[in-house]
C-alpha cells in the first residue's frame, strides 16, 4: 500500500510541476481500468488509506473518475467503496458499461485501443508517454506532428509553484510567474505573446555585457533599428554618421548607466517596452 501511495503521490506532483500553470483552475480526470481485478485484490483498508492520504493532500485536483471493466462481484461491493466518498466525490465517479464512451470525453489518439481509442497499447509507463494535442472529445486526427516539445521549460520551479494572493500586492505583482532562459523562445514557437517582464530580463543582462569598448546602441523602433544598423556598420569601420557621433543624442526615453570609460545609453522599462517590438528587444543590442 505504501508504494502504491509513493506512485500516486509521485504522479500527481509530476502533474503540478510540468503540466499546469499557476492561477488556472486545471484538474485531471482518472480512468480507471478493472479488467482482470477480482474482489480478492480489492483491499478496502488499502483504499482507505489511498483516499485518505489523496483527498487530503490534493483537494479539488480531480475533476471526474470513469471506471470501466468492472465485473458483476466487483460491483457488488462498489457501494461500500463509495461509503468512503462524499457526496462531491460520489458526483464525480462515472461506471462505465461500454469504455467506448470515453470517446465522448477524450480525444481518440488518448487513448489505448481497448479503451475505444486509436492508440496502440502502452508498454513503457516511464516517462510518461504524452501525447501532443488536439484535446477535443472525439477527435480522430491523431497528434500534431507540429506541436512543440518540451513546453514545461517555459516555467521555473518556483513560476511552477506559484504563490499565495497577497492583498497588500498589485494584481500584476499577485499574477506574475518565473520563467526560465528558453521561455520566450518556447513562447514565440507555441505562437503566444511573450510577458514584457520577461523581455525585459532578456535586455537587462545584453545591455551590462555591452559595457566594454565598444559602443552598445539601443534601438526603440522600427526606424531606429534601421538606423542603428548602419550606424553600427559605419562605426566599426571607423567612419562617422552623417555629423552625429556614435556617443550623440539618445531617445528621450533612455536613462544614463556608467560602464567602463565610456557612458552607456540603455532604454528605461517603461520605454524600451512601449516602442520596441518583442522581436527586436532581444536582437538590438551590439556589444
Amino acid at each position: 500500500v505504501d508504494k502504491l501511495i509513493r506512485l500516486f503521490v509521485f504522479c500527481m506532483e509530476y502533474f503540478l510541476r510540468y503540466m499546469v500553470v499557476p492561477g488556472k483552475v486545471e484538474n485531471l480526470s482518472v480512468i480507471v481500468d478493472m479488467r482482470g481485478i477480482s474482489v480478492a485484490q480489492v483491499s478496502l483498508a488499502a483504499l482507505r488509506d489511498i483516499y485518505r492520504v489523496m483527498s487530503h493532500h490534493y483537494v479539488g485536483r480531480v475533476f471526474r473518475f470513469y471506471v470501466c471493466n468492472v465485473s458483476s462481484t466487483l460491483n457488488m461491493i462498489a457501494g461500500m467503496v463509495r461509503s468512503l466518498l462524499t457526496d462531491r466525490q460520489k458526483q464525480k465517479v462515472v461506471v462505465l458499461d461500454d469504455p467506448t464512451e470515453l470517446r465522448k470525453e477524450f480525444a481518440l489518439h488518448q487513448l489505448e485501443e481497448d479503451l475505444g481509442g486509436s492508440r496502440s497499447q502502452v508498454t513503457q509507463f516511464f516517462p510518461f508517454p504524452l501525447q501532443a494535442g488536439p484535446f477535443e472529445a472525439g477527435c480522430s486526427t491523431g497528434p500534431d506532428s507540429s506541436g512543440v516539445p518540451n513546453v514545461h521549460e517555459v516555467l521555473s520551479k518556483d513560476g511552477a509553484t506559484g504563490r499565495l494572493w497577497d492583498p497588500r500586492s498589485s494584481e500584476e505583482e499577485n499574477t506574475q510567474l518565473g520563467y526560465r532562459p528558453k521561455a520566450a523562445e518556447i513562447l514565440r514557437r507555441c505562437g503566444l505573446p511573450v510577458p514584457s517582464d520577461l523581455l525585459f530580463e532578456w535586455a537587462e543582462p545584453l545591455v551590462a555585457a555591452a559595457s566594454g569598448p565598444s559602443k552598445a546602441f539601443v534601438a526603440t523602433g522600427d526606424d531606429e533599428l534601421q538606423d542603428l544598423t548602419w550606424r553600427k556598420s559605419r562605426s566599426t569601420s571607423g567612419g562617422s554618421t552623417d555629423g552625429r557621433d556614435a556617443d550623440s543624442d539618445a531617445s528621450s526615453d533612455t536613462e544614463e548607466v556608467s560602464g567602463g570609460d565610456e557612458s552607456l545609453e540603455a532604454p528605461s522599462r517603461e520605454g524600451a517596452l512601449k516602442d520596441c517590438p518583442p522581436v527586436l528587444l532581444t536582437c538590438s543590442l551590439w556589444g
